[in-house]
């Protein structure tokens, strides 16, 4: 009995590790397809836009101190 749980629990792992290898490439595939391309480089700049704005902030808070 014990070799029949172990040879369903050993396909039954390799089932499990075959679908989420499967879901991973498919996550991979539509993640780098060219119609996300656009989406995905305007995230990226989103890090940059907010370092600009805190220093044109900064800047600007500077700029009205120094005013007489």
């Amino acid at each position: 009995m014990s070799d029949v749980w172990t040879d369903f629990w050993g396909h039954l792992t390799g089932v499990i590790i075959v679908v989420i290898m499967f879901t991973f490439i498919c996550i991979w595939a539509w993640a780098w397809s060219g119609r996300h391309k656009k989406p995905f480089d305007r995230m990226a700049q989103l890090p940059m836009e907010d370092d600009m704005d805190h220093y044109g902030a900064t800047q600007n808070a500077r700029a009205k101190d120094q005013q007489p």
